[in-house]
Order: structure tokens, then sequence, then C-alpha cells
């Protein structure tokens, strides 16, 4: 088995943030787009083989005997792994708890929310329901947790929770969220796109992508 942990993802899903981390940590890593659709991997392996759950990310440590198959476990490995970088504070600093709160209002509330804009087979009254409490997350985030236009969530270090609403924030045009009456959020956006870390991972994903792929 590799000394290497693997990555498989999608590069426009939740999996992305996971492949960010990873690259943003400087460990040496392997990764693998998965289709979720067939549930193949890039080879033309069998996903459910490496992950039952079928889910991205799923992050296989190194060595093999270990699989993590959730976002938030897959990310912080890769954080604490070079806590040096400052994606994630140590163990035991306040700064760690609440970068994990932010980490999890992104997945709870605006991921849940965004996310479910994505099925076609949900009747108008409940589109718009979501519709209006995307935009409630969105009247969030620009009044209080990037009031004042701040580049990062909180402090002034990026964290494995600005990658997630980084990523998460992409989807809102999938989905015709529309962000024109959020300055502060386009310009954290912005930031984080412009970031060189971002932009080296978001290139190493793009190689990988197969020209059909979606």
């Amino acid at each position: 088995m590799s000394d290497k942990a693997k990555v498989y993802y999608t590069p426009t899903s939740c999996g992305a943030v996971t492949f960010i981390a990873a690259h943003a940590s400087g460990v040496p890593f392997e990764s693998e787009q998965v289709d979720i659709r067939s549930h193949k991997t890039a080879s033309g392996a069998d996903f459910y083989e490496v992950n039952p759950k079928g889910n991205v990310p799923t992050v296989v440590l190194p060595g093999g005997a270990v699989t993590l198959d959730e976002g938030p476990a897959c990310v912080q490995y890769f954080a604490d792994q070079a806590p040096q970088n400052g994606l994630l504070a140590p163990v035991g600093s306040p700064e760690r708890y609440v970068t994990i709160g932010d980490f999890n209002w992104v997945g709870t509330e605006f991921h849940k929310t965004v996310g479910i804009l994505f099925n076609p087979t949900i009747d108008e009254a409940i589109r718009e329901h979501f519709t209006k409490q995307a935009y409630a997350k969105l009247d969030f985030l620009e009044n209080n947790l990037l009031k004042g236009g701040r580049p990062y969530l909180h402090g002034d270090t990026l964290t494995i929770a600005d990658l997630y609403l980084y990523v998460a924030l992409g989807w809102t045009s999938y989905v015709k969220l529309s962000l024109d009456k959020y300055p502060s959020v386009q310009n954290f956006v912005a930031g984080i796109k412009a970031l060189p870390l971002v932009q080296e991972a978001t290139q190493r994903m793009q190689a990988q992508t197969p020209s059909a792929s979606s």
C-alpha cells in the first residue's frame, strides 16, 4: 500500500475542500476523481469498494488500513498534518473551536440549504422556501461573519472554514442565487480565489478532470 494519503473527490463538490486543504498542507498526497453518478473512479474502479457510503470526500490514510469518509474528518486530518500553516489552530486553543464552529455552520446551515436547490424534483413551493432560506444565510454572512469586507471568517488567517465557505459559495450560480447585493461576500470569494495555494490546487484538480467530466 502507498505511504501517502489518497484523496477521492469531485472538483465541484465539498470534496474539493479536502483537496485544497491537502494541497495547502504541503503534505504529499495522491488523488483521484470520482463520478458520483456512476460511482466509478477515474481509473474505472468501483468507488463503493473504496467507500461503501459512496460519498466524497474520502481519504485513504497512508498504509491503507484507515479510511476517512466524512468531510470534517478528512479536512481536519490534513490541517493537522501541517499545523504551522494555520488552517486549524492547535488542540486546546480557543481559535481551533471557533474554526470548527464556523466549519460546522457552513456544513449544517449554508451547504445543507443550498444543496437542496440542486434537486430538480422538488416542487416550486419547496424551492421557493429554501431559496429564501439561502438568502437569509447570505444576509447573515454579509452582515455578521463577513461584515465590512473581512477577508476571512475570523482573524487574519486562512482556515479550513474559509475554504469550505469558498467552495460552497461557488455553487450559488448553479442554483440561480445572485450575490449582487452582497459585496462583502463577493469580496471574500474573490480574495480566496486569488490566493496562490487555491489557484495551485484548482489547477491540479483541473489537470485531473477528464474533458467529458461534469
